[in-house]
């Protein structure tokens, strides 16, 4: 795989984005110097959600027990009226375990944001020493702490954008296949289609946001390298939804995301 392969169109790039995430692998596999900071990573993402899951686990009880108390008390005063009470029983009892399994996906949600936000240096270091591996020197780490501020700011910035952006996208998507009957079937595969064009920002983000670059030419990039774009948040994407794999790969996808950026360079204010 080569810079050409991943700027040209069709089925070409496509297939350069599906292979950049091996890529990724076998990068940090062959590059040991790059193993300690693509551990630390791993390590975080694992001890935080094996914490959360063990914590929720021991406490599974008390949570349903919660959930519950907050539902009304339906009882039968009289034999004919288990009709509706014990259809209401039931519905309450499913109500409380889907309660319980969104506060277990929400748990597991904050486990992994804090990893992230602790992993963030190790992997913005990662990211630059793949640059520097590759043979890029158009772009440098940044060393004193102004540098650093600017940096971290910036890429809040460019992070809230690009979920505002979704949150919109996917708010207007869902609206229309709630009020137009049979819209579903078309607005559904979209919103996975948005999710998947918007996902190689997560991973090559470290990498733009050295270059300071915004959220307009993000999107722009992105238009511009469809295919290969489209292949990389395609496979990405197939990876996060396996449990335990979206926890090891991160390093790869983060490590593919920079190699996406150094081979399709992005242009600023074009």
């Amino acid at each position: 795989m080569n810079h050409e392969s991943l700027e040209q169109g069709g089925i070409a790039g496509f297939r350069a984005g599906l292979g950049l995430l091996g890529e990724g692998m076998r990068f940090i596999r062959r590059e040991r110097r790059l193993w300690p900071l693509a551990v630390v990573p791993v390590f975080f993402a694992t001890m935080l959600v094996a914490a959360a899951v063990s914590l929720f686990w021991v406490r599974l009880d008390e949570i349903h027990e919660a959930w519950i108390s907050l539902l009304p008390i339906l009882e039968a005063t009289q034999w004919w009226t288990w009709i509706w009470v014990g259809p209401g029983l039931l519905l309450f009892w499913l109500l409380g375990w889907l309660a319980v399994v969104a506060s277990f996906a929400l748990s597991v949600l904050v486990a992994l944001l804090m990893a992230n936000l602790l992993s963030a240096p190790f992997l913005d270091r990662l990211s630059v020493r793949v640059e520097a591996i590759a043979g890029d020197a158009e772009v440098s780490a940044s060393h004193g702490f102004g540098d650093m501020v600017r940096e971290t700011l910036r890429s809040f910035l460019a992070e809230f954008q690009r979920l505002i952006f979704l949150i919109v996208v996917w708010g207007i998507l869902s609206l229309i296949g709630f009020v137009i009957p049979g819209a579903h079937l078309l607005t559904g595969p979209l919103l996975v289609a948005v999710t998947i064009f918007l996902l190689p920002l997560d991973y090559a983000g470290f990498a733009l946001d050295r270059r300071g670059i915004s959220f307009r030419d993000r999107r722009q990039w992105l238009g511009g390298n469809l295919s290969a774009m489209t292949g990389f948040g395609g496979v990405a994407f197939l990876a996060c939804l396996v449990p335990g794999l979206n926890l090891l790969i991160l390093p790869a996808l983060v490590t593919a995301g920079t190699l996406l950026v150094v081979r399709t360079p992005p242009r600023i204010g074009k």
